[in-house]
């Protein structure tokens, strides 16, 4: 029962998020952690007792984790214009990158630990399998938001941002 409101869920996230572009990101943002947030509950099935000792550790690690994904963002950026960097600039950024995700699995690893302490080893684990599995669901729906928008619905081929026939980009011939 459980799995079937969260599917519901994740359909209506995917409707939510992409169907009204009048949102701001904020407001986006603020509603697919809600979602996350229950997809994470739903695949560990926590005891009250479990999430009220849980959800402060996981949004403390989320948070940080935001602060690295922010700096590598930052990187990445620099990265994409990289014909206005010198070799070692490049190269340097792209070390930086790396030792960010270096970070990154650093703090998986001992977040990994303070779940264990909390809700048991393989709970622990499951964190991180939802996590992806979460991802891995989000991104199935926009791809198939962006298949529907491509088949004549909102936004398909002769409707509103779409430049080309057949919905593709338009180029100068």
């Amino acid at each position: 029962m459980m799995k079937r409101i969260l599917t519901l869920s994740l359909m209506l996230l995917a409707v939510t998020l992409f169907a009204q572009p009048e949102e701001d990101d904020q407001t986006r943002k603020e509603k697919l952690k809600a979602h996350k947030v229950a997809f994470i509950s739903t695949e560990l099935d926590l005891t009250p007792e479990e999430a009220e000792k849980f959800w402060p550790i996981y949004n403390e690690m989320d948070a940080k984790m935001e602060e690295i994904h922010q700096e590598k963002r930052g990187y990445m950026k620099k990265m994409r214009n990289m014909g206005d960097l010198s070799e070692d600039e490049a190269y340097e950024n792209m070390e930086k990158i790396f030792d960010l995700e270096a970070k990154e699995n650093s703090l998986r690893k001992e977040y990994l630990g303070k779940f264990a302490d909390v809700i048991g080893k393989k709970k622990a684990v499951k964190v991180y399998i939802a996590e992806e599995k979460f991802k891995r669901e989000l991104l199935k729906k926009l791809k198939d938001h962006q298949n529907q928008r491509g088949r004549g619905g909102r936004g398909g081929p002769g409707g509103p941002g779409r430049g080309g026939p057949n919905g593709g980009p338009e180029f100068d011939r």
